[in-house]
């Protein structure tokens, strides 16, 4: 048997636990799927997977934006989305 090594790592507990549900889910525990991901990544010279930067998302279910966004009872968008066409409709 190859000598084993251990490998520690801090995550903010919410992270922790939700990558361990779905380790779970996938009937697998969370050791076994970081081993996965360790040794795929060595395979491939990388990450198994495109690594770019995350686009900010709009969470259109949080009040806040829908206060923010909506003026009598129409979703409102700011000028800078809009196309040149859209001027048309309205």
């Amino acid at each position: 048997m190859s000598e084993l090594a251990s490998l520690n790592l801090k995550l903010p507990i919410e992270l922790k636990e939700e990558f361990s549900q779905t380790a779970e889910a996938l009937g697998m525990p969370a050791a076994t799927a970081l081993k996965v991901l360790i040794t795929r990544f060595v395979e491939e010279g990388g990450f198994p997977f495109a690594v770019k930067i995350q686009r900010p998302r709009i969470n259109w279910d949080d009040p806040r934006i829908i206060k923010t966004y909506r003026q009598d009872g129409k979703l409102m968008m700011p000028a800078q989305w809009r196309d040149e066409d859209d001027e048309d409709d309205e």
